[in-house]
């Protein structure tokens, strides 16, 4: 059920506290390894929700959960790099994040999103930046394979 909350406070740009975790709470689950704690600490960090503004927070917490095969962080990195949010644009990066989001969720809602998003820059990316990309994501669903 965490992955499922995890994914609608993604969506409605919620986090963790609309349901009642405190920061504390919700930190000590992220430290544990929990990766839906993660994600949400790191979107309680791009809010500002119980926590200081940080994106390099975020970014650090979303990866750890995105690791562990958090695929509302991975699809959120995938957002990040896309948009340059806090971060230098990275077509190759979202590609890569929404590619490893489209082959790793089993949710029917965010695999078809992902896919679109990812297609979507294709456009914008070198023949030689979709084929790092693809390198990319298969090298990293290969090293975290579960």
């Amino acid at each position: 059920m965490r992955p499922l909350l995890a994914a609608l406070a993604l969506v409605m740009g919620l986090a963790w506290p609309a349901w009642g975790q405190s920061a504390p709470d919700v930190r000590t689950l992220a430290e544990q390894g929990d990766a839906a704690a993660q994600f949400v600490l790191g979107s309680m960090y791009r809010d500002g929700q119980g926590v200081e503004k940080d994106l390099t927070e975020t970014l650090k917490w979303w990866e750890k959960a995105a690791a562990l095969g958090n695929v509302d962080a991975q699809f959120a990195l995938g957002n990040i790099y896309s948009g340059g949010y806090g971060v230098d644009r990275d077509y190759v990066q979202s590609y890569m994040w929404f590619d490893i989001t489209a082959a790793q969720t089993g949710t029917v809602w965010l695999a078809p999103i992902a896919r679109s998003n990812r297609d979507a820059l294709v456009d914008r990316m070198t023949e030689a930046e979709v084929s790092k990309a693809k390198e990319m994501s298969a090298d990293w669903i290969a090293r975290h394979k579960q």
